[in-house]
């Protein structure tokens, strides 16, 4: 029972700070997701700690709900999105994705260059600069109530690339390893996550 009571107290704390978040972030005429995030850091471990975090899990399924929560998110965007457009957009939203895979990649090579010599962690750091968040993209365009735009269509594929490519670029880093850290199966997997990323391409393009 004290569980249970722990669990709606702490729910009760995100969902108030998370509102209270999101009308700062409105009035300052930012999307709400800013407000919402900063509102999490607030109540987190790292300056109120209103929300304990302990080994880096919480006492409740806070990390099966935002899950769920991600999983609605996405199929609502899923809802507004026509694959028929996709495919129109596909060459643009690729051209897009490897400039958005390449730029932050050099940056991070170049800046990586200067805190160690490690060809292996220079690689790891750069991928670091590559990963996207599909969800927020798509939470800043529905706020902005822009996810019906052709733009805000080629920004979602562009992003969902991305993550793809971000993958692909973490596998090859991976290979940077001692043979002793890799696993047998370590080439299969490589080789079927490209065969899905070069299907999705296929299929926008």
């Amino acid at each position: 029972m004290p569980q249970i009571a722990d669990l709606f107290l702490q729910l009760f704390i995100i969902f108030a700070a998370a509102q209270v978040g999101a009308e700062v972030a409105a009035r300052l005429k930012l999307p709400s997701v800013v407000g919402e995030i900063g509102a999490g850091m607030l109540v987190g471990p790292s300056v109120l700690g209103w929300i304990p975090i302990k080994d880096g899990h919480a006492p409740v399924p806070f990390e099966m709900l935002a899950e769920i929560g991600v999983v609605f998110l996405m199929f609502s965007v899923g809802l507004e999105t026509r694959l028929g457009e996709l495919r129109r957009i596909g060459r643009l939203a690729t051209v897009v994705a490897l400039f958005g895979v390449i730029v932050p990649f050099g940056f991070g090579i170049a800046w990586a260059s200067t805190q160690t010599p490690e060809v292996a962690k220079q690689a790891f750091i750069s991928t670091a600069f590559v990963a996207t968040s599909v969800a927020i993209t798509a939470r800043v365009l529905a706020d902005l109530n822009a996810l019906g735009r052709r733009e805000a269509k080629v920004i979602l594929a562009a992003a969902v690339l991305d993550d793809i490519l971000a993958m692909l670029l973490l596998g090859a880093v991976a290979a940077f390893q001692p043979p002793a850290t890799q696993t047998g199966s370590f080439a299969l997997r490589l080789a079927i996550l490209a065969l899905e990323a070069l299907a999705f391409v296929v299929a926008l393009t």
